[in-house]
């Protein structure tokens, strides 16, 4: 019995010991997860002694220790065949093998409907891009990707109930409608296909799915372009998804994909980095064919398969991930057509955070009730050339539809803007239906010392004017 415990003990001691002294002859495998590991400490930092060395060393051997990602692995495998459940906080297993993303759960059921006013503000802020883009002669289209179980919901698991049948996109484009917004439609694009376009195991459409999206954005703005999914191409079956690969980091499944690459002619202008050039926040390329124009597409990572499509029928592209979206690019890069492409489950970002664009002149000449509230509020700060206002307005003065003013008055003229409808001071999820931001270039607003009022209404108009005058 003694030489048991003998036995017992030293077995545990050495299996406890095999994540430390593994690490003597372990070869860590190709990081997938979706976080960034803990970077191996120094002692000396700056030339300084580092005093949160221990620290340091402790956050490093969580992330690397030897057979981590073996038992990662093991660990999601497990929980997926056996109980049908997700290891990662970010992934839901749904059935036969598909895999969706948690983030989109709550547009799924339903459960983060906007409110009347926030789809209204999302509609507007997409009506006054429009309408910048469109007065410098260029042409604008918004599209949005649909999330993953709003196409292909069959696959979710059966316990995930849905509380409300009309999703923000569906209301959005409600809203779109009224507001003239020019919109392609590719939720109702996918949900005609028999074919499924979109991966098992990532979150995003297939490069089929990407050229039929192409061809319904160039076809909505009459731009001519090659019909990538009326052309042959071959295929190979070793891609790997996103969400496969942080679930099951050494277990990974590969699926079809289709390769078009023997007609695309453009260049990267953007250098070859480390990281996949499709993942850099600024990708620029051209086909050397000036009669093509100029292109300025705002995109997520849906655009990732989209870029090449695209990039091939413009002269110059320029593809940006970047928020707040730099929308006098379109000035500045004199650009032909200006594309939105945003992800379902991101719609929320519409009004978070306001373009950057002068913003539209108004001519408004309404009698106005005047009101002091000290829940209407009003910052000025300075952004590269112009000046930013934002603040939030009280919310009983303003009905679901009301445009927000802003009125400039001084010895030089009056001068009266629309303020985009965003929330600019947003704290994570908590996003204000009542902000909203201006941008007013410096080299356009005379210097001199001006009275503001934040215009409303709500049956009838309001101001509230300012305490002070602001100088500029």
């Amino acid at each position: 019995m003694k030489a048991f415990k003998i036995i017992f003990i030293n077995l545990f001691l050495i299996i406890i010991a095999i994540p430390l002294v593994g690490l003597l002859w372990y070869e860590e495998p190709e990081v997938t997860e979706n976080k960034v590991l803990a970077s191996q400490p120094e002692i000396i930092v700056d030339n300084k002694l580092n005093l949160k060395f221990f620290a340091d060393l402790e956050s490093y051997f969580s992330d690397h220790f030897a057979y981590r990602q073996e038992l990662v692995t093991t660990n999601a495998i497990i929980k997926s065949y056996v109980f049908a459940e997700s290891s990662e906080d970010l992934a839901i297993v749904g059935k036969d093998g598909w895999l969706y993303l948690r983030v989109s759960l709550e547009d799924y059921q339903g459960t983060n409907v906007a409110s009347s006013r926030g789809l209204n503000n999302m509609a507007k802020t997409l009506s006054l891009m429009q309408e910048y883009v469109e007065s410098l002669g260029a042409k604008f289209v918004f599209s949005c990707a649909p999330n993953k179980n709003t196409l292909y919901p069959e696959y979710m698991p059966y316990y995930y109930r849905v509380y409300d049948k009309y999703s923000n996109l569906d209301l959005l484009t409600t809203k779109m409608n009224s507001y003239n917004v020019n919109y392609v439609d590719l939720q109702g694009m996918f949900e005609k296909e028999e074919e499924i376009l979109y991966h098992k195991g990532d979150s995003h459409w297939n490069n089929k799915g990407a050229a039929m999206v192409q061809d319904a954005i160039l076809d909505k703005i009459n731009v001519d372009h090659i019909d990538f999914s009326d052309l042959e191409y071959t295929t190979y079956d070793t891609f790997e998804g996103d969400i496969d690969k942080i679930l099951y980091p050494l277990d990974r499944h590969t699926e079809v994909e289709y390769d078009y690459s023997q007609y695309f002619a453009y260049e990267y202008i953007t250098p070859m980095t480390d990281t996949p050039i499709v993942e850099q926040p600024i990708v620029e390329t051209t086909n050397n064919n000036p009669s093509r124009g100029n292109l300025l597409c705002f995109r997520d990572s849906f655009g990732n398969s989209l870029l090449p499509f695209m990039a091939n029928e413009f002269n110059y592209s320029c593809f940006s991930k970047n928020v707040p979206y730099r929308l006098d690019d379109v000035y500045n890069k004199s650009i032909n057509v200006c594309v939105i492409e945003l992800v379902e489950r991101n719609l929320i970002q519409l009004i978070k955070m306001a373009p950057i664009m002068p913003a539209p002149l108004r001519n408004f000449n309404e009698e106005c009730e005047e009101y002091h509230s000290d829940s209407t509020t009003l910052e000025i700060s300075s952004y590269d050339c112009y000046y930013k206002l934002m603040g939030e307005v009280d919310k009983k003065y303003v009905s679901d539809s009301s445009p927000i003013y802003i009125r400039l008055s001084s010895d030089s003229g009056v001068y009266v803007v629309e303020a985009f409808p965003t929330d600019d001071d947003y704290q994570g999820s908590n996003v204000s239906d009542y902000g909203y931001t201006a941008y007013l270039n410096k080299s356009s607003l005379p210097s001199g010392e001006f009275t503001i009022e934040i215009i409303t209404e709500n049956g009838v108009y309001y101001k509230m004017v300012c305490k002070d005058t602001i100088k500029f």
